[in-house]
C-alpha cells in the first residue's frame, strides 16, 4: 500500500495517467486517418483511369440508349466534380491532421479533422456511385461476354475501398467518442 500511494504522489492517479496515454494514442491514429484518405482517394482515382484505358484498349464505345444519353452526361459531370471534392478535402483532411499540436488533444480540431475526412467520403462514396452508373449505362447496351469483368472488377475495386475508407474514419472516430466518455478528454 506504501508503494501505490507513493506512485500516486509521483505520477498521479491511474485514471490521470491513462487519460494522458489515451490523449497521445488518439493524436497519433487521427493523424493516421489523413493520408489513409488520401490513399484511397488515389486509389479509386487509378481503379477509374485503368477502366477508362481499358475501354480505350478494347475500342469500346458508349453504348447506352438515346434515351440515357442525358443521364450518362449527368452522371459524367457529377463523377468529376464529386471526385475533385473527395481529392480537395482529403488534402484538407491529411495537412489539417498533420497540423494539429502534439500538446493537449484539442476536440474542436479534432472534430474539425475528421469532418473533412468524412467529407472526403461523402464525396467520394457519390464519385464512385456515379461511375456504377456510368459503368451500368456502357454496359447495358451489349450483350453479356466476359469483356464485361474489368470494368465490372475496377468498380469493385473503387467500392472495396470506399467501405475500408468509411471504416476507418467511423472506428478512429468511435475511439475519440469512447475515449472522451471514459477519461473526459
Amino acid at each position: 500500500m506504501e508503494a501505490e500511494r507513493k506512485a500516486i504522489e509521483l505520477f498521479g492517479p491511474a485514471k490521470t495517467i491513462a487519460a494522458q496515454f489515451a490523449a497521445t494514442s488518439l493524436l497519433k491514429r487521427s493523424r493516421s486517418v489523413g493520408p489513409i484518405v488520401l490513399l484511397i482517394v488515389l486509389g479509386v482515382f487509378a481503379a477509374m483511369k485503368a477502366r477508362v484505358a481499358w475501354y480505350a484498349a478494347t475500342g469500346w464505345t458508349a453504348s447506352e440508349p438515346a434515351r440515357f444519353q442525358d443521364i450518362g452526361v449527368i452522371a459524367y459531370a457529377f463523377d468529376r466534380y464529386a471526385f475533385y471534392l473527395a481529392l480537395i478535402a482529403g488534402l484538407c483532411a491529411w495537412v489539417y491532421a498533420s497540423r494539429m499540436p502534439s500538446g493537449a488533444l484539442d476536440k474542436t480540431r479534432l472534430q474539425r479533422s475528421f469532418m473533412l475526412s468524412a467529407a472526403a467520403g461523402a464525396a467520394l462514396i457519390g464519385s464512385v456511385l456515379a461511375d456504377i452508373v456510368l459503368t451500368a449505362l456502357r454496359l447495358s447496351g451489349v450483350g453479356w461476354s466476359t469483356s464485361h469483368l474489368i470494368p465490372i472488377a475496377s468498380v469493385g475495386i473503387e467500392v472495396a475501398l470506399v467501405v475500408v475508407l468509411v471504416a476507418s474514419v467511423h472506428a478512429v472516430t468511435s475511439l475519440v467518442a469512447t475515449a472522451t466518455l471514459r477519461f473526459d478528454l
